[in-house]
């Protein structure tokens, strides 16, 4: 099998920087009075790491801003596609491919301008790829670039594609109402990871894949106690409280088991990775989710309190932070853990380097 991994990253983060001193004070104390009014239910964890989740999610309920402290959010006129255009154009170039190489492109818009069109089409023209290149829309929320990853890979080791540009990108603050406290969650961005055939040994060694559709409601954009179609304004928010906190509480058990999974299709050991990277949905996953499956020493960064939630442009952002902080460098072993509202979750683990 051909070995294929990551050539190039690129980002791109609008100008506009929303700090928490964006909402009013009285908006605030608002949270915090709703907050307080109406606790949550607490179960009793059954698993090491679902109390440290709860000493976690306990010691953030006094953060109105759950951690967040800035993010960027796109300028009126800007669109999603304006982001992955700029996203795009640096991966390539940093990959040092023509874009006429490209002969596959999975994105996933978030936030589309429009349903029921293939958006990756819009961006392929932009980028003046070839007309046989494969332009489609991957979705899985959050998930969707470890998933973007799997299916380049096995496309190119069986011929079908030969260089892979995945696209990710966020729009949510088109979707938020700053009335309510999940507003201060989210930023916008995009990211762009070329992806092709890299020199033996390197690239990705092993991915494992999970679906469980028992909480649909996490985390939705709907008119609020309605679909999409019905009428009134579209908002993201969480249809069902109940089943975000216990996704919360089940995450990092979910990562323990797809991590030991993929280590052991690898046939590598914890302490042999070098850098890990998860989706930045809370300031306490990284950290706890490295306590409990024992990647301790292994390199990383934080992004969550620098930009928001970024959906599945969350782990590209993290590889080309610590790739430009000098935190990851060639033959580092790698290990990616992400999931998505709705639900899918996994783990990738990738030598890095062409």
């Amino acid at each position: 099998m051909i070995d294929v991994g990551i050539l190039g990253v690129g980002t791109y983060l609008p100008a506009v920087v929303r700090r928490n001193d964006w909402w009013s004070p009285s908006v605030v104390d608002g949270w915090l009075r709703r907050r307080s009014a109406t606790p949550p239910a607490v179960p009793a964890p059954a698993t090491p790491a679902q109390a440290a989740v709860l000493a976690a999610m306990a010691h953030q309920s006094e953060d109105p801003f759950q951690g967040a402290v800035e993010r960027r959010v796109m300028p009126d006129g800007m669109t999603a596609v304006d982001m992955e255009e700029a996203a795009s154009l640096a991966a390539i170039a940093e990959a040092g491919l023509d874009r006429r190489e490209i002969d596959l492109l999975l994105v996933h818009t978030a936030v589309p301008e429009y349903l029921l069109s293939n958006t990756a089409c819009v961006l392929h023209r932009r980028l003046g790829l070839p007309t046989d290149c494969i332009a489609m829309q991957t979705e899985a929320a959050a998930y969707t670039f470890l998933l973007q990853l799997t299916v380049a890979r096995q496309m190119i080791a069986a011929g079908a594609a030969h260089r892979a540009l995945l696209v990710q990108s966020t729009g949510a603050s088109r979707l938020l109402d700053p009335s309510d406290p999940v507003s201060a969650l989210f930023g916008d961005a995009a990211t762009a990871v070329v992806v092709g055939p890299v020199a033996p040994g390197r690239g990705v060694r092993a991915a494992v894949h999970r679906a469980d559709g028992r909480f649909p409601r996490t985390l939705i954009a709907s008119v609020r106690d309605g679909r999409w179609y019905d009428d009134g304004r579209v908002v993201l928010h969480s249809a069902d409280p109940g089943q975000a906190r216990q996704v919360f509480l089940e995450t990092v058990d979910r990562g323990k088991e797809v991590i030991a999974a993929v280590l052991a299709e690898a046939g590598v050991d914890a302490a042999a990775v070098d850098f890990f990277a998860v989706h930045q949905g809370t300031p306490w996953l990284r950290r706890i989710t490295q306590e409990q499956t024992g990647l301790e020493a292994a390199r990383t960064v934080d992004t969550f309190a620098a930009t928001g939630y970024l959906f599945s442009a969350s782990i590209p952002l993290c590889l080309a932070t610590a790739a430009g902080d000098r935190l990851l460098g060639a033959d580092d072993l790698v290990v990616l853990f992400g999931g998505g509202t709705g639900q899918t979750y996994g783990a990738t683990v990738l030598r890095w380097g062409a």
